[in-house]
């Protein structure tokens, strides 16, 4: 009788098997095929032992195409005109995707990676957005500071240490020597920077905000006293008021991109040649191929914003090559290897096709005829 009943439990297992596994809640995987992770916020979460979908959200499309361009199930961010051809064909063929949940559970992601500012207010939602789609969110702060910490919690999650290694690299050859330098700087010695954003460059973001971050990272004073817009920022200001601020330099968002209209319409309207500094030409269009190099978004492409300002503000204390740093970069980070042309495209935007460089010197002298 044993035996008969053994052979009946020998012949009913393989069933009862296949009745345990379709039991077992559909997108979790057995414990023994994830492992535990901390973000930057000291959240638990478990995640495949290895994973092969990653999801950003904004701004961390650029983050991510840094660490694990090929674990990209979307992108998040729209391009300036000209800034495909420094992506990978790869890239550009991702869906364009913002944050909806229902656009995230049909990529069928394995982690969903939130580049953002960590404060309780963001946790919680990524605590939200983890519940509505069932997918592990894994906090990265994109305080600058902390560039070295992010980028190695994000090789860890990713198993890419080796490329978050160059990143890293990267930062202690650039970008952490400004930020030593910078703090020794005396308050009396900054040069004291207009961030001029949106159409006319009446609108700005002040000391304290992640758009306007760089400013104070390289030792300089925004000369902004606004209100702190959180989110998109952009605080609008009047001309009395840049007036009154009277800053050492302007420099102009990219926001508009190759047209560079912010750009234009400073540098030809009378109202703005009565600020000192425009009237005498120290106004500065920062790059923004194949993403602004300043903010928007508050990537990693900052990197080089800083780089740029610091060596536009102090040549004699910083003494970057800003070719070699830019180029290096590239590779790094956009994994892509530039021409000379191109360097020279990314690196000066004010000498790119369909910019009249006579015309904008004549309105920073003051000879601009057209505005008679």
């Amino acid at each position: 009788m044993r035996a008969a009943s053994m052979r009946i439990f020998r012949q009913i297992l393989p069933l009862l098997l296949l009745l345990l596994a379709a039991c077992q809640p559909s997108g979790e995987k057995p414990a023994a095929d994830t492992r535990e992770v901390v973000d930057m916020a000291g959240r638990r979460m478990r995640v495949p032992v290895t994973i092969e979908r990653a999801y950003s959200t904004r701004p961390g499309s650029v983050t991510l195409y840094a660490v694990a361009p090929d674990l990209m199930v979307n992108r998040s961010l729209w391009m300036t005109d000209g800034a495909e051809r420094f992506m990978s064909p790869a890239y550009l063929k991702l869906p364009f995707s913002d944050g909806s949940a229902e656009e995230i559970v049909r990529l069928h992601p394995d982690v969903i990676i939130s580049y953002f500012s960590i404060n309780r207010q963001s946790i919680d939602q990524a605590d939200r957005l983890s519940q509505r789609t069932g997918v592990p969110v894994f906090m990265v702060d994109m305080e600058m500071k902390r560039y070295p910490e992010a980028f190695a919690a994000m090789g860890e999650l990713l198993g890419r240490q080796e490329q978050t290694a160059r990143m890293s690299a990267y930062l202690e050859k650039w970008l952490l020597p400004v930020f030593a330098k910078a703090a020794r700087i005396p308050a009396s010695q900054r040069k004291r920077v207009y961030y001029a954003e949106g159409n006319r460059g009446l609108n700005t973001d002040p000391s304290g905000s992640f758009h306007s971050q760089i400013i104070d990272l390289v030792g300089a004073t925004n000369v902004a006293q606004v209100s702190l817009l959180s989110g998109k920022g952009m605080s609008a200001v009047s001309m009395e008021q840049v007036l009154q601020w009277n800053p050492d330099v302007v420099i102009v968002w990219t926001g508009m991109g190759a047209s560079m209209t912010t750009f234009r319409n400073i540098t030809g309207d009378p109202l703005w040649q009565r600020v000192p500094a425009i009237r005498e030409g120290r106004i500065h269009q920062i790059p923004y191929l194949p993403f602004g190099w300043f903010d928007r978004p508050p990537g990693t492409n900052r990197i080089l914003g800083a780089l740029w300002l610091a060596q536009l503000l102090y040549p004699d204390l910083y003494h970057i090559d800003l070719e070699d740093a830019a180029r290096e970069y590239f590779s790094v980070f956009f994994h892509r290897d530039l021409t000379a042309a191109e360097l020279r495209e990314v690196m000066h935007p004010l000498a790119l096709p369909g910019v009249d460089r006579r015309e904008v010197a004549n309105k920073l002298s003051g000879h601009d005829e057209t505005s008679r």
